[in-house]
């Protein structure tokens, strides 16, 4: 007799650690049966910096959803972002044994480890992704299997972490009694939720701008095909603003919250907003332009980066399938206008999926990482564990093979 499927996603953000839970029934029906949102420690730009803190605020959003559940779950997929985290494209090549027999899947297996690459003793491999394979070097296919050919190449995406962020982050949640299933990047994460198939085919870049950073990721043919991480967030935003208006960094922050836009019209940035008083100053009036100019100046500075990186990716002009921006600074007011009047491309502001059970108020792009967590770690359950304590083979080689095997049975 069948039965229900656990899933849990957790995603340690800058500001906040969300966790969710979610049943998978017989029939394939997906609920979400608990759900948590604590205040992140000892987390800084999407890096653990004190692990101890970190480990406090992992183990209270953990028991908070296990409380809906009713019990402890035994292993979770937990996302991995900051500026630790860097990527190359690599290439395979081999030889068929004959032209005459038909390309095998234990062929393109063999492929597959053939690009796999020599990571640096300081980095530990988190992702290979096979984007593109050629046949005799020229016909260009997405699964060779069952095709005749004398040599077979392939193109993989290699996602890549500094080994101390990659443990550290493993060890601060497996002291929570929680074994890691399997690390997976933040921006890719939060394109399962946020992504159509068909704008991976055609080309798009995604932007997802956290507390803490901006993760950047372009897809191509389908796949993940570059990824980088700007220490440039909301946190900065609101640190921008509390220096240029003279506030504490909360008074900042709901300042921000209730009046932040993007494109002001004449007649709104005339507004006039009070600041409420504090240490002795008494309160005063600004303009809402004012109040917005130093968060629109740190928008287009991010925007800018993105440009920037864009180019250093290799890519001459914005794929077809344009710009999607999401995370929690994804809900400024405005911030689609300015975007693609900065980057003359169109822009969608993209909110995760909807989720059965799923409270409505996580229905926001600040929570595009962990529903796509949660929705990755389904897609991908038949993968091999990526790590176990103490194991130090390359442990994403093993869950590669394995998803290869999928990907062309499943084709």
């Amino acid at each position: 007799m069948a039965r229900d499927i656990f899933y849990t996603a957790i995603d340690i953000g800058t500001s906040k650690i969300c966790t969710i839970i979610a049943r998978v029934g017989p029939e394939g029906d997906l609920k979400v049966v608990g759900t948590s949102v604590a205040p992140s420690q000892g987390v800084e730009k999407a890096s653990i910096a004190t692990t101890a803190e970190a480990q406090e605020a992992i183990r209270a959003s953990l028991a908070e959803a296990e409380r809906y559940l009713g019990r402890r779950v035994p292993e979770a997929y937990v996302s991995i972002s900051g500026r630790e985290m860097t990527c190359l494209n690599t290439t395979g090549l081999i030889h068929t044994a004959s032209r005459e027999e038909p390309v095998s899947r234990k062929d393109v297996l063999n492929l597959i480890e053939s690009s796999y690459p020599k990571a640096d003793v300081e980095k530990e491999v988190v992702h290979v992704i096979p984007v593109n394979y050629w046949i005799d070097g020229y016909r260009s296919v997405r699964n060779p299997v069952g095709l005749h050919a004398d040599q077979i190449q392939v193109e993989s995406h290699v996602v890549m972490g500094e080994r101390n962020h990659v443990y550290g982050t493993i060890r601060a949640v497996e002291n929570c009694g929680v074994l890691v299933r399997s690390l997976v990047l933040g921006a890719l994460a939060s394109s399962e939720a946020t992504l159509s198939e068909h704008e991976k085919e055609v080309g798009v870049l995604l932007v997802d701008i956290g507390d803490g950073s901006t993760d950047m990721a372009i897809f191509k043919h389908g796949e993940l095909w570059y990824n980088s991480s700007t220490p440039v967030g909301g946190k900065q935003f609101t640190r921008d603003l509390s220096v240029a208006l003279g506030m504490p960094y909360y008074v900042a922050e709901e300042l921000k919250e209730k009046w932040a836009h993007a494109m002001l019209t004449a007649e709104e940035a005339q507004e006039e907003v009070a600041l409420p008083s504090f240490q002795g100053r008494p309160s005063r009036l600004v303009r809402r332009g004012e109040l917005c100019k130093p968060l629109v100046d740190r928008l287009q500075e991010t925007l800018g980066l993105i440009m920037v990186k864009a180019q250093q990716a290799g890519l001459s002009r914005f794929p077809a399938g344009g710009v999607v921006i999401t995370g929690g600074t994804a809900e400024m007011p405005g911030l689609r206008q300015k975007a693609r009047e900065i980057l003359g491309c169109p822009v969608r502001i993209a909110s995760p999926l909807e989720v059965q059970g799923l409270p409505p108020e996580q229905l926001k792009p600040s929570y595009s990482t962990v529903i796509g967590l949660l929705l990755w770690g389904i897609k991908h359950h038949g993968e091999k564990p990526l790590y176990r304590s103490g194991d130090r083979i390359p442990w994403d080689h093993k869950v590669l093979i394995q998803r290869v095997k999928e990907l062309i049975e499943a084709k």
